[in-house]
């Protein structure tokens, strides 16, 4: 049970991580939003004048954050767990936060909402089954 909860986690952090990755890049690369159809005037009320600095954070924090989370887990490292409840806390971070800012109610920010809630539980699961020294 334990080798799927470790899959499952594996598999969702890759994806998750690969989607930031790519969304973070495309952001940077233009961060005016014209390819993801993301107007400027999503910003007023923001911190930020154009989508290149969330852009950054998406694709270093969250895309290389939930990359190095999936190393840990599809090796089996012993800090898998606290890895992935970390990136799963920050993932749902990184969406309130974002709801808040420009606005929520899009479908994307439910689904990633509800995929950090889901690798917070599979991690807590992992740290549940692990033998204590």
């Amino acid at each position: 049970m334990k080798k799927g909860f470790f899959t499952i986690e594996g598999i969702l952090q890759a994806l998750i991580g690969f989607s930031a990755l790519a969304s973070g890049a495309v952001m940077m690369v233009f961060p005016d939003g014209r390819p993801m159809r993301m107007p400027l005037a999503m910003l007023e009320g923001s911190p930020f004048k154009d989508f290149f600095l969330p852009g950054l954070i998406l694709f270093a924090v969250i895309g290389g954050g939930h990359a190095a989370a999936a190393v840990l887990v599809f090796r089996r490292h012993r800090l898998a767990g606290q890895a992935g409840a970390t990136m799963g806390l920050g993932l749902m971070i990184w969406i309130f936060v974002q709801a808040s800012m420009i606005g929520g109610g899009h479908w994307l920010q439910y689904l990633y909402f509800f995929l950090g809630t889901a690798e917070v539980v599979l991690s807590v699961l992992l740290l549940a089954g692990r033998e204590s020294p």
